[in-house]
């Protein structure tokens, strides 16, 4: 874990990076790169000239996603953000963090922030979030539900930093709220963005490749 800091509200912050393979994001261009060399591609088309910007915007999308997954988790005095698809869960919502195998009883453990209504969670977030919200939520009652093993320190130690951030969070009131809020929100619409644009990228590359 970082070490604890005081960021420009005055917030106590302690972010989270958990373990993340690049596997998913390397391994498209990996294969791409295999046909080049063997002779499989052309650029001699609009169709390919497609198929390629496609191809270069959904590796780019990707591997944004898998720096914003790295940052893993931030938990501040106003509730805990998961970068992975910018999703922020005020104490307010918290009612415990706790560790389990999830209701499906699978063996692999998971940090499981739980909340007050969890169909309220997939609120303002579209497409694939939306999905792995409603997906953590059935299959482990909460939105946010990460591997242990992927953590980059012991869940014991976040479960007892939410203890100790949960019951001091500052009401709307106080000075800086609105500017976390802000800055939040901008987090979140370009998080949505990438999003949009990797879903374009990748429906462009199936448009070009059926035609080719």
């Amino acid at each position: 874990m970082d070490p604890v800091r005081v960021d420009e509200f005055g917030d106590e912050v302690v972010r989270v990076r958990g373990y993340t393979s690049w596997l998913g994001a390397l391994l498209y261009p990996a294969s791409v790169a295999v046909l080049f060399l063997l002779g499989l591609t052309s650029s001699g088309t609009l169709f390919w000239t497609v198929w390629w910007v496609a191809t270069a915007g959904l590796t780019v999308s990707g591997v944004v996603t898998q720096i914003r997954e790295a940052r893993g988790l931030t938990f501040n005095a106003d509730g805990i953000t998961w970068h992975r698809i910018e999703l922020f869960v005020p104490w307010t919502q918290v009612t415990e963090l706790d560790v389990d195998s999830g209701i499906k009883g699978t063996e692999k453990l998971r940090l499981i922030v739980r909340v007050i209504d969890p169909q309220e969670s997939p609120r303002g977030h579209r497409e694939i979030a939306r999905s792995m919200i409603t997906g953590n939520v059935r299959a482990f009652g909460g939105p946010i539900a990460l591997p242990v093993h992927r953590l980059a320190v012991p869940p014991e130690s976040l479960i007892a930093t939410a203890d100790r951030l949960q019951p001091a969070a500052p009401a709307p009131s106080v000075p800086g709220v609105r500017e976390r809020q802000a800055r939040r929100a901008r987090a979140h619409r370009t998080s949505r963005l990438w999003g949009y644009a990797g879903a374009t990228a990748f429906g462009l590359m199936l448009v070009a490749t059926f035609i080719l």
